[in-house]
């Protein structure tokens, strides 16, 4: 039997970890605020935390500081009903096992705490402290999926990894990659974006690279480049997909040897920044298609964060929506109240092609347009369409497909150094995908193997080999 502390200032959260807890065959501890929970830490020696941020007194973080500081080594996952990016990323930074929103699935809880449980003592991170940045949240999101993207730019802040930033355009991959940037140990570094898609192609090399005098007609002084600029920040590689294949190219050298040269010079520069890349597009087709280097692909596809659209978190809309409002006040001078429900829902039932983006648009232009301090359904001023709501379609259906699969990779990825079986995660994805397939298939055709192979484009045989032991 193991002793899991429970700290939360609600008692049904309490309750419901109690429970939990002992059906699982374990005993239950409880505090109410973080200066309880360390005394519970120091007396009774708990195996695993489920600690709130919020709380009277000493909060989570702040406890969770205190644990790492004297050198505790205790799994704690913290939990939150107001997760925003900094919370998430302070909470990985100093230490915690994981993150949980609020209302927390005890499903997740359970899954968790056999984790923590099944992981050594010794293999806990003790990472030392960020300080947090001053600036404003850069990304705002409660939804599942952008609080699981904030977890993973809280790992992506104690290291250097190359990264690929995948999503729509609208998303906000600049603002993932800034966010990563001012939140680890080099935000006092430069963070240096380039749109690739925005520089003629004649140009792209030079200023990337930069020249030296004489290099080409027009080169009347030395002049370094984006690579240059960097130094030991971040540089940002926004659209690396509209490179041609012979940027590509010299871009993979450079990625290869860590040096670059200005045109028109033989002198090696050392690349010290940090390399970011995003794109709209689909990478894996485009290599495919023989559009983009896949040597390049795999150097920079480290590590990969896939941005929702903002129609797979439609429960953020309302949050973005206040805080956008908020935002244009401020720069309109202009005191706004708030948006009435009607045009909330509005907003909710539009599936938003241009994401956040047309979304921040959409108020910044509503607010400067509306008679009154509130925003109305007529100040939106929308497309009809978006009165309707969007039916779920094949593509969307594969969209959170998409989602879960990214989902399940970088929780791989975030527990690559704890489990040696994630390995083979392309592999244990595919039998899992293909296995439910086929009992949902066999399921749809109650149990006729012919009707189900047809089902799923299958020969008969093709079929009977796949099926799971127990359903031959």
């Amino acid at each position: 039997m193991k002793k899991i502390l429970i700290a939360d200032d609600e008692r049904s959260i309490c309750d419901a970890f109690s429970r939990m807890i002992e059906m699982e065959g374990h005993q239950p501890l409880i505090a109410s605020n973080g200066k309880n929970a360390l005394k519970i830490i120091a007396e009774q020696h708990p195996d695993a935390v489920f600690m709130d941020v919020r709380m009277p007194g000493m909060d989570g973080l702040e406890a969770l500081n205190q644990i790492q500081q004297q050198n505790i080594n205790i799994p704690v996952v913290i939990m939150t009903a107001y997760g925003t990016m900094e919370t998430a990323m302070e909470a990985v930074q100093k230490g915690a096992f994981d993150y949980l929103g609020k209302p927390v699935e005890l499903d997740k809880a359970r899954q968790l705490l056999k984790q923590m449980l099944d992981y050594s003592k010794e293999d806990i991170s003790t990472e030392e402290h960020l300080t947090n940045s001053t600036s404003s949240s850069l990304l705002v999101g409660q939804s599942a999926p952008m609080q699981e993207l904030f977890k993973l730019m809280g790992i992506l802040t104690t290291n250097d990894m190359t990264t690929l930033i995948t999503g729509e355009s609208g998303v906000g991959k600049e603002l993932v990659a800034r966010g990563i940037h001012i939140h680890g140990s080099k935000k006092q570094e430069p963070f240096i974006a380039v749109n690739c898609a925005a520089i003629p192609e004649n140009l792209i090399e030079s200023e990337l690279f930069g020249y030296e005098k004489g290099a080409f007609t027009g080169a009347e002084q030395r002049r370094e480049g984006r690579f240059e600029s960097a130094a030991k920040g971040t540089l940002f590689l926004d659209e690396i997909g509209e490179l041609s294949l012979t940027m590509q190219s010299k871009l993979l050298r450079v990625l290869q040897e860590r040096s670059f040269e200005r045109v028109g010079s033989n002198t090696s520069i050392p690349l010290q920044a940090r390399i970011i890349a995003a794109t709209n597009r689909n990478l894996e087709t485009e290599v495919a298609d023989k559009q983009f280097r896949e040597d390049l692909y795999h150097r920079l596809n480290v590590i990969t964060l896939c941005v929702p659209p903002l129609r797979q978190r439609k429960e953020d809309i309302e949050l973005l929506a206040n805080y956008f409002l908020q935002k244009t006040g401020e720069e309109l001078n202009k005191p706004l109240r708030g948006i009435e429900p009607a045009a909330i829902q509005q907003l909710s039932n539009y599936s938003w092609p241009g994401n956040v983006r047309e979304l921040e648009h959409t108020i910044k232009r509503s607010a400067l347009l509306a008679k009154t301090d509130t925003i109305r359904r007529h100040d939106l001023n929308m497309p009809e369409a978006s009165q309707k709501n969007v039916p779920v379609t094949t593509s969307n259906t594969l969209e959170q497909l998409d989602l879960a699969l990214c989902k399940a990779l970088h929780e791989a990825i975030a527990h690559s150094d704890k489990d040696d079986n994630n390995a083979g995660i392309f592999h244990q994805l595919i039998a899992h995908i293909e296995s439910k397939l086929i009992t949902e298939a066999l399921r749809t055709s109650n149990d006729n193997q012919v009707t189900a192979a047809k089902i799923l484009g299958l020969h008969r045989t093709t079929l009977r080999n796949k099926m799971p032991k127990s359903e031959k």
